[in-house]
């Protein structure tokens, strides 16, 4: 898995003009206490990135919406992937 960690400040570092200043150039800033993640701070481009990931991780579509071909192969990998034995 990639390392996907962005830039990070010490929550004993962080102030009004950080967040400011910093954040929206930054984009994501992690949060440390000591050495240990306890929160972030996200510009607001990668806030309205992340509200569209999740709008599309709740989008359902009914079989019938998909190529036949689609379908198939879909059911196919059910079997290779998954559920095919527990």
């Amino acid at each position: 898995m990639p390392d996907v960690s962005g830039p990070t400040i010490e929550a004993a570092d962080v102030t009004p003009d950080f967040v400011r200043r910093d954040v929206p150039a930054r984009g994501v800033v992690e949060v440390l206490d000591r050495g240990e993640l306890v929160g972030g701070f996200l510009s607001a481009r990668e806030l309205e990135h992340y509200r569209t990931l999740v709008r599309r991780e709740v989008e359902v579509f009914r079989a019938g919406e998909f190529p036949a071909d689609i379908v198939a192969a879909l059911e196919d990998s059910l079997g290779k992937y998954g559920l095919g034995e527990n």
